[in-house]
């Protein structure tokens, strides 16, 4: 699938190559704050902890390394025994991007936030590449820890699928109370209980998953931005589903500057979101936002924030009088039935 009219065929790395200087500008929150988390249990999760064998690079912008967010809900009878997984993007840390992972929480998921080696850009190691599946082997080596590319190494220890699969053996041996063994099955992740939310970088990881497992859901926010050298849609977004593409959903701003609705619609078509009819405005309306999967905003944006950063961290989400992100029902209507 091609890019509409007039993209630049270099525009989605072009704009990565933005957002990493922008990440770099923005200050994280301190590791393990836990501002608005009355009425759950918090656990801060070195990866190391969960897996002696999985090793985390001091994340770029806050000097520190990553650690798993995880949060439930405190009491036993408002647990739903289903999962969030929440994957951010480029050179993201976990502690910039709670928010959404609260909302989870609060309605009942166990919601964990994965750290996982996410310094450099998909569309940066495979710009200019002639292979049209660059993207989607990178994804799958980060993913899986399958030796895909040459252009990074990514070992099974530190790749999301398997350290995730850990982290719910740690959560289940530690804290045998807290329910996390029903998100196993068999010595595998029980993934038709995970709502799996990916921001940027991590739209793209969210939707290989939901071609590799079916998910209770699949939701990309501002993304997928995966394109060949010839500017087409890069070919994995159009493979077969493992997740209905009835589970699945985008979500973006009119006005991103790093991953262009454009962009991110073409992806969306290519996995089957516009089957469910065209994009549509979610400012001034209410679920179910006329069926479609394809949902923007055109939210004005808090000072020093880009429309881009602004769909899910902290510090830029907009936000109404009570302090709730006003995106929360679009969240909860996407990745939390």
């Amino acid at each position: 699938m091609k890019l509409s009219p007039g993209m630049p065929r270099k525009t989605t790395t072009l704009w990565f190559a933005i957002a990493s200087c922008l990440v770099l500008a923005v200050p994280s929150l301190a590791a393990g704050e836990a501002d608005g988390d009355a009425g759950l249990v918090r656990h801060d999760v070195p990866v190391s902890a969960a897996d002696p064998a999985a090793t985390q690079a001091p994340n770029p912008v806050t000097r520190l390394q990553d650690r798993h967010l995880v949060l439930l809900p405190s009491a036993g009878t408002a647990r739903k025994a289903k999962l969030f997984l929440f994957v951010d993007g480029t050179r993201t840390a976990t502690s910039m991007t709670q928010d959404i992972v609260r909302t989870a929480a609060i309605r009942g998921y166990h919601a964990i936030s994965i750290a996982y080696p996410n310094a450099e850009a998909v569309a940066a190691l495979c710009k200019g590449s002639a292979d049209d599946d660059c993207t989607g082997k990178v994804r799958e080596e980060i993913l899986t820890g399958e030796d895909l590319t040459p252009l990074l190494t990514v070992s099974r220890p530190d790749a999301i699928e398997p350290r995730l699969y850990r982290l719910l053996k740690y959560l289940a041996a530690t804290y045998p109370d807290e329910g996390w063994s029903a998100f196993l099955s068999h010595d595998a992740i029980e993934w038709s209980r995970v709502s799996a939310v990916g921001h940027s970088q991590g739209a793209g990881h969210v939707a290989l998953l939901a071609k590799r497992h079916a998910l209770l859901r699949a939701v990309m926010i501002s993304g997928v931005a995966d394109v060949t050298r010839a500017g087409l849609t890069s070919p994995w977004l159009s493979r077969p589903n493992a997740t209905p593409v009835e589970r699945q959903y985008g979500f973006s701003h009119v006005s991103d500057p790093v991953v262009p609705l454009p962009v991110a619609k073409a992806s969306w078509e290519a996995m089957g979101l516009a089957r469910f009819g065209p994009v549509h405005a979610t400012d001034l309306t209410r679920a179910p936002y006329g069926g479609s999967h394809q949902l923007t905003t055109a939210r004005p944006l808090v000072a020093l924030a880009n429309a881009h950063l602004a769909m899910a961290f902290d510090k830029f989400l907009p936000r109404r009088a009570d302090g709730t992100p006003f995106y929360k029902p679009v969240w909860e209507f996407m990745a939390l039935p």
